[in-house]
């Protein structure tokens, strides 16, 4: 049999505006977050389905209320950084105060273990595998960052695509989960979620994914709260005091935001109806008792 995991890379839409556009982090404001996460666990339940939510530091900071909700329902818990940062961007010594810091927020508002981590932008490479290393001294049992194509702004082309557990040069273990990539005509292509569910046609989804089924793979599934947002997305709304951009900039942006989102909720709907989900804990747990472990060189500082 296999399985799909849903992953939700839990972050507001408002607050990285705000940094990345204006260098403002700022608290989440509107009732944004809280909205889309609660459509996001109403359609799971309704779906009888876990996901997993990969928890952003700075968001957790000041919604603690929306992530111990999360964890109640039953989903497992993630980390997803401090504070979105690429993670090549960083040095050695700051990956890991990101990184801890985020572990120490999440696990003080659940009083959970956490097992699991993706970083932003999927910004484990080929520069910066060592961060695998830092992972299990971290007490980490699996990483879910590593895109199998190379992508312009991530990815490592040819790396292996099936969940796997690796051998760091330390001698310590990690299972990695790869973001999905379907093969056509001889060519990988990214499908697993966010912006490519959003643009592909429905029909296509679920053919691509029955596809991932009959040829007995493991699929993982991304997606981001905004996406889920009944509500139209207007990016002024999250400008932040004084801040604002030209009428075309907005324009664009607001049409980037926005283009075939309301499509998101009835393909995951339909992907959660006819497929069976389970957490990138249950995955990860599966494929360290079964599999022989891969020796991954390269993971030095």
């Amino acid at each position: 049999m296999t399985y799909s995991t849903l992953s939700i890379d839990w972050e507001d839409f408002g607050q990285l505006l705000g940094m990345y556009h204006f260098k403002d982090i700022t608290e989440p404001v509107g009732g944004a977050i809280e909205r889309q996460t609660k459509i996001m666990l109403d359609l799971l339940d309704q779906t009888n389905h876990k996901a997993t939510f990969f928890i952003l530091g700075m968001l957790a900071k000041y919604r603690p209320a929306l992530v111990k909700e999360i964890a109640a329902r039953g989903h497992e818990i993630a980390l997803h950084g401090q504070n979105h940062k690429a993670m090549f961007t960083l040095t050695p010594s700051q990956a890991k105060e990101d990184i801890s810091q985020n572990l120490d927020i999440v696990s003080n508002i659940t009083g959970q273990k956490i097992y699991g981590y993706r970083a932003p932008f999927f910004s484990i490479n080929e520069t910066n595998l060592y961060l695998l290393q830092l992972l299990t001294e971290l007490g980490l049992m699996y990483d879910s960052s590593i895109f199998p194509k190379k992508m312009p702004r991530y990815g490592i082309e040819g790396f292996n695509d099936k969940d796997a557990l690796y051998i760091l040069p330390d001698n310590s273990q990690i299972v990695e989960l790869p973001l999905t990539v379907a093969e056509y005509f001889n060519k990988k292509w990214p499908v697993s979620g966010g912006g490519y569910i959003r643009l592909m046609p429905k029909a296509l989804v679920n053919k691509v994914f029955r596809d991932f089924s009959s040829r007995q793979k493991n699929s993982m599934i991304y997606m981001h709260p905004y996406e889920f947002d009944t509500q139209f997305i207007d990016v002024r709304a999250n400008y932040p005091k004084g801040a604002s951009y030209s009428k075309f900039k907005t324009l664009s942006l607001n049409l980037r935001w926005n283009l075939f989102r309301n499509s998101i909720r009835g393909k995951i709907k339909s992907l959660l109806e006819q497929h069976q989900f389970i957490t990138c804990l249950q995955k990860a747990q599966y494929v360290k008792e079964n599999g022989n472990g891969t020796k991954l060189l390269g993971c030095q500082e």
